[in-house]
C-alpha cells in the first residue's frame, strides 16, 4: 500500500501578520512616542553614570548630551526594530 502526503501549507488567519503603512501620519506619531520612551530608557541609563573630573563639562556639556541622546532615540527608533511602534500602529489602526 502507497500512502501520499501532501504538502500543502494552509494559512492560519492568525498566523498572518497585519499590513503597517509606514507612511501614514499614525505610524510616524507611533514612531515617535517609541523615540520618547527610549529616550526615557537612554536618560535612565545616563544617570548610572558617575561624572567626575576631566569629563565633568558642566552645563553646556549636559545640555549637548541631551541633544545628542534626542537623535539616538530618534535613530533607535527608525532603526532598532524594537517593535513599540508597529505594536501601537496595530493596535490603534485596529480599533478604528
Amino acid at each position: 500500500m502507497s500512502m501520499t502526503v501532501t504538502s500543502a501549507v494552509s494559512m492560519n488567519p492568525s498566523q498572518v501578520k497585519p499590513s503597517v503603512d509606514k507612511s501614514s501620519e499614525l505610524y510616524k506619531a507611533c514612531l515617535d512616542f517609541e523615540a520618547i520612551f527610549i529616550k526615557q530608557m537612554l536618560n535612565v541609563m545616563r544617570k548610572t553614570v558617575q561624572k567626575e573630573g576631566l569629563l565633568d563639562g558642566g552645563l553646556s556639556e549636559d545640555v549637548f548630551e541631551d541633544m545628542l541622546y534626542d537623535e539616538y532615540a530618534k535613530k533607535m527608533a527608525e532603526t532598532a526594530q524594537f517593535g513599540l511602534a508597529e505594536t501601537m500602529y496595530l493596535q490603534i489602526n485596529h480599533q478604528k
